[in-house]
């Protein structure tokens, strides 16, 4: 059997728990068997490093793993991650009363107007030392969680699997990858090194850091013992200075792209990366919509909020040449690796209609009108789950049962129907809408 990557793409909660479906369906169709990496940006990299921690995902039986999905879909869903933490709130609550604090109080003292300058001075420069930390409450959160399992913080080298699960992040030396497993850690620059004794949530958050919202975390490369450096100056820094993979591939396709290249690359020290020859690519990023932008006139905030929509554009526009480069790549064959996008902008009856209608009686034809008979007459209802999919913001907040499970199930039975129709990949009975409330929790 092939090897399989998986890449999972950013979005916050609305992307992890859509890739969770997709796990789900691979676990169901027993192809999981055949996965080799599961590489992950932003939100993806939180399932993916809950699935990481959770055990063997390439033996786990169905049972077993709707087991983990239903424990971190309830966790997403109910109560969240980020704002599910009393930390979070706590230190929220010290921000703004510092912030207050500084902008009013200070002008209160009974103190000379040279002092009171100073005093403004230095709480402005205490004000942006607990906004720095924003990373590292969100880590903590991340820690508390979903990434303690038995009490203590799960440490990214006691995921080491044979499964190599593969969070991204984006380091600003070089604006490339930088790859965090159980196994190792690597990038282009750097080299090839070792977890180390760094925590998985603290690997989570690097790979989900976005721009803005967190700041850069700067991490020491000397812990890794990183050999075989690619460049002098690499090999002399003393950081990796990391933020959101997103920012670089909003996919997570590059890793699985270029392990022939590392394996190459680093053969003196056989890092023993599996190459894949098939790639499922979850892309839980929905497009951007036309929308007026009004609030952009105001001054100063009018900036940011451009900034902000500029970030969204970059993201956007990298974003879809990657998805145009992989259909010539999968559908065209113009690459090595067969593969196939599950999208989440996109119905389970979206693909399978267009091959439908090809003049050419080929098998792929016969797969897809096979996963148009077993969708029956639910075109409706899978063209609203999909508009209101798409549309979930990008947070870290709650979703509520409802949208967490509406998720997960559009993520499990769009794979099916897609993969059945361009990889032949099991077509199973579309499991009934109360088997995924199941994942959902009680009350």
């Amino acid at each position: 059997m092939s090897g399989i990557g998986v890449a999972l793409s950013g979005g916050g909660h609305r992307a992890a728990l859509f890739g969770l479906g997709v796990l789900l369906y691979l676990v169901d169709a027993d192809k999981h068997r055949s996965v080799t990496s599961i590489a992950s940006v932003s939100g993806g990299s939180l399932t993916n490093g809950y699935v990481a921690q959770a055990g063997d995902y390439a033996s786990a039986t169905p049972d077993e793993f709707w087991t983990v999905a239903r424990q971190l879909t309830t966790q997403v869903a109910r109560r969240g991650t980020l704002w599910a933490s009393p930390l979070t709130w706590a230190y929220l609550a010290v921000l703004v009363l510092a912030a207050l604090a500084t902008i009013v109080g200070v002008w209160f003292l009974p103190i000379g107007l040279g002092w009171r300058l100073l005093v403004f001075a230095a709480a402005v420069l205490f004000v942006a030392w607990i906004a720095s930390l924003r990373g590292w409450i969100c880590a903590r959160s991340f820690a508390r969680t979903l990434y303690s399992p038995n009490g203590r913080p799960t440490r990214l080298a006691e995921t080491a699997r044979p499964v190599d699960h593969v969070l991204c992040a984006t380091d600003l030396h070089a604006g490339e990858h930088a790859y965090f497993s159980g196994r190792f850690v690597c990038s282009y620059r750097f080299g090839f090194g070792k977890p180390a004794d760094i925590a998985l949530h603290d690997a989570v958050q690097v790979s989900a850091a976005y721009p803005g919202g967190f700041p850069a975390r700067w991490l020491q490369t000397s812990r890794h013992a990183f050999t075989l450096p690619a460049e002098e100056e690499a090999a002399r820094a003393k950081f990796m200075v990391l933020v959101d993979g997103g920012a670089y591939d909003n996919l997570g396709d590059e890793w699985a792209q270029g392990v022939r290249e590392r394996n190459r690359r680093w053969a003196s020290i056989d890092p023993q990366l599996h190459e894949p020859d098939e790639l499922v690519v979850v892309n839980s990023s929905g497009p951007m919509v036309w929308k007026r932008m009004d609030a952009l006139r105001l001054p100063v905030l009018g900036e940011l909020l451009t900034l902000k929509r500029d970030v969204d554009v970059l993201y956007d526009t990298t974003t879809s040449t990657r998805r145009r480069w992989l259909f010539d790549t999968f559908v065209n064959k113009q690459g090595a690796l067969r593969g196939a996008i599950v999208q989440i902008s996109q119905s389970p009856f979206h693909v399978a209609s267009r091959y439908v209608e090809r003049p050419d009686e080929d098998d792929t034809k016969q797969r897809a009108v096979d996963v148009l008979a077993a969708l029956g007459d639910t075109k409706g209802e899978w063209a609203t789950v999909t508009a209101a999919n798409r549309s979930v913001k990008t947070t870290l907040s709650k979703l509520g049962p409802e949208v967490g499970v509406r998720l997960v199930r559009h993520g499990y039975v769009l794979a099916m129907a897609n993969l059945h129709v361009l990889l032949d990949y099991p077509l199973l009975p579309v499991p009934p809408a109360s088997r995924f409330e199941e994942l959902g929790g009680r009350p």
